[in-house]
């Protein structure tokens, strides 16, 4: 029998590889459009995967910045990586409640694991949130950001309220709530960035006649706001570490004053005004060292 020569055999597994990684993933061995990248990035938004649309979304804002839709991922991203980790702090904070009402119950224990379970995915998600808004703050212009995309609503009240009176949710009753929980944070905070504050469907009715420029300015006071609420995930009784609150609560003071600069840019006095109220409150809130 006569042996293939080495060189051969090495190729034909490279070969093999190649083939098996460009039929097996969507990363950079497919070449995407800008357009392209968008658009799955918002189908997998509306299908609940919202993992593999922080992975597109990073990648657009990576290889297409100055495109019209990398700008687009820009604020997307942003706010899907803030809805997120609203979210499942929502999540965390309904078990905490919950292993606080079982009191000596049998699943108390358990609730309180899945409550810092979930406090632990919100921190990782604020802290890829913090890395994009600081490579946002390094550039010299904001924008222009315009939004056209808005998902649709679920309510997760119902579950969660049932975990804030001590019960225990089945694995995939827990899926859909912390699947609504980040699509519901994810509908407020963009529908906030058109200035739709707590009306999710006026801002559906504004973006269905085209896109909506966003306001630098509001996009980063909207941003410290976020933040500032995350910081909740470091008390006492969550995570309980007061560097890192201290941490959110500055960074929520910068993004604040960055959002005074651009409306003062703009012109904007009563924005600016605002801004400067949220800077001072950042800065007497932050936890001392």
């Amino acid at each position: 029998m006569t042996m293939p020569r080495v060189g051969n055999w090495r190729s034909a597994c490279a070969a093999v590889v190649f083939c098996l990684l460009a039929a097996g993933c969507d990363g950079p061995i497919v070449h995407r459009s800008p357009e392209a990248l968008y658009s799955l990035a918002k189908e997998q938004i509306t299908n609940g995967r919202f993992t593999p649309a922080t992975d597109t979304l990073a990648r657009l804002v990576r290889e297409a910045p100055e495109s019209e839709p990398g700008r687009r991922a820009q604020v997307l991203h942003v706010a899907l990586l803030g809805a997120m980790a609203r979210g499942y702090q929502q999540v965390g904070e309904s078990y905490l409640a919950g292993h606080h009402q079982a009191a000596e119950k049998p699943e108390a224990p358990v609730l309180r694991t899945t409550a810092m379970d979930y406090f632990g995915q919100a921190r990782g998600r604020s802290l890829e949130m913090l890395e994009a808004l600081d490579r946002l703050l390094a550039q010299q212009a904001a924008g222009p950001w315009r939004l056209d995309f808005l998902p649709e609503t679920l309510d997760a009240a119902k579950a969660l309220g049932l975990v804030e009176h001590g019960q225990t949710l089945a694995d995939e009753e827990l899926a859909r709530a912390e699947q609504e929980a980040v699509r519901r944070a994810l509908a407020e905070l963009l529908a906030s960035l058109v200035g739709a504050e707590g009306d999710v469907e006026g801002a559906r009715r504004r973006l269905s006649g085209g896109a909506a420029e966003i306001n630098p300015a509001i996009f980063y006071l909207k941003a410290a706001e976020e933040l500032a609420g995350l910081s909740r995930i470091y008390e006492k009784e969550a995570l309980g570490d007061q560097r890192m609150a201290r941490l959110y609560t500055e960074r929520a003071a910068a993004l604040a004053r960055r959002a005074g600069e651009l409306a003062r840019a703009r012109g904007d006095t009563r924005l600016a005004q605002e801004s400067d109220v949220r800077l001072r409150h950042y800065q007497e809130q932050a936890p001392k060292p």
